[in-house]
């Protein structure tokens, strides 16, 4: 995009380096390189998460909230895995198989079947911020810039009139590994302040009037590979899911094939997967990756 002269005048509004006098200083940043997928779009997560709900209910699955997992129920001997121990001293047993896809709490619960795997999982804060904007840019695609010292993505939100910005600069913004029941889920200044930054050199006709607002959450980042971590552990009856990186909520629909397939053995021959089990197995040698962003 075209260069915004206000950024002369204030340097510290642009990502690009500027010299004593506010010159722009080139900067060797490699050949330029760019992908636009046709036919991508959005959705709305928490309303297909509301559906989801919806369908479990309705084939008798018991679906629970604000109820803390402390532990998986063991045989004697830690070779099986019969349930899920509970706050309070319930036990949730299991009919088939007990999956660990709890997320930040992934390794917590690991530890209470004395599991090893050959990649571990951390809870990352990630921060995101929502800006309002008007008509006229809720119909922007989904950008991620990582081009130079961008590193920054924003998606719009057509029902509620807002763009979502973050961070794909893994160093800085996709490093902080926090207690899950402690850390901070407001918005940093800093953070704020440097992506509203970027998000204007990107788009420097978009009007700087409106609140900006937004929350930290967690991601579970594969430390070794950022990819997930799908499969039977060593305790007969365990099966993980997790390490997903950012992106699980996207490859949801093939993960739950995958594990579907592996716990009972059977295909449905629509929404299939073929990727091969142990390439996402909880013991595979970890990946070889260019980069530990949650875009690799």
């Amino acid at each position: 995009m075209g260069a915004y002269p206000g950024y002369a005048r204030m340097p510290s509004h642009s990502p690009h380096r500027f010299d004593d006098d506010g010159e722009e200083v080139e900067q060797n940043l490699g050949e330029f390189s760019a992908v636009f997928e046709r036919g991508c779009g959005h959705i709305d997560a928490s309303t297909c998460l509301e559906d989801l709900l919806s369908a479990c209910r309705r084939d008798g699955i018991d679906v629970r909230f604000d109820q803390r997992a402390l532990a998986f129920e063991l045989s004697p001997d830690r070779s099986k895995c019969s349930g899920v121990v509970m706050e309070g001293g319930d036990v949730m047993h299991a009919g088939v198989a007990v999956v660990n896809a709890a997320g930040p709490w992934f390794k917590a619960l690991n530890d209470t079947a004395f599991l090893e795997l050959t990649t571990s999982a951390k809870p990352i804060r990630i921060q995101v911020a929502h800006k309002w904007i008007p008509d006229e840019y809720c119909g922007l695609p989904f950008v991620a810039d990582g081009w130079g010292p961008s590193g920054i993505y924003f998606m719009p939100r057509a029902k509620n009139n807002q763009l979502v910005i973050g961070s794909i600069d893994a160093q800085r913004f996709e490093s902080e590994v926090v207690d899950p029941d402690t850390f901070n889920s407001a918005l940093d200044p800093d953070f704020k302040q440097e992506y509203l930054y970027r998000l204007f050199h990107r788009l420097p006709q978009l009007p700087t009037s409106g609140e900006v607002v937004g929350f930290s959450s967690l991601y579970t980042v594969n430390q070794e590979d950022v990819h997930p971590m799908i499969g039977e552990s060593k305790v007969s009856g365990l099966f993980v899911c997790n390490g997903f990186s950012g992106h699980g909520f996207k490859l949801a629909p093939a993960v739950g094939a995958m594990l579907a397939h592996q716990i009972t053995g059977r295909r449905t021959g629509e929404w299939e997967t073929d990727v091969p089990h142990e390439f996402m197995g909880p013991y595979r040698q970890p990946l070889t990756v260019q980069t530990h962003s949650v875009f690799a």
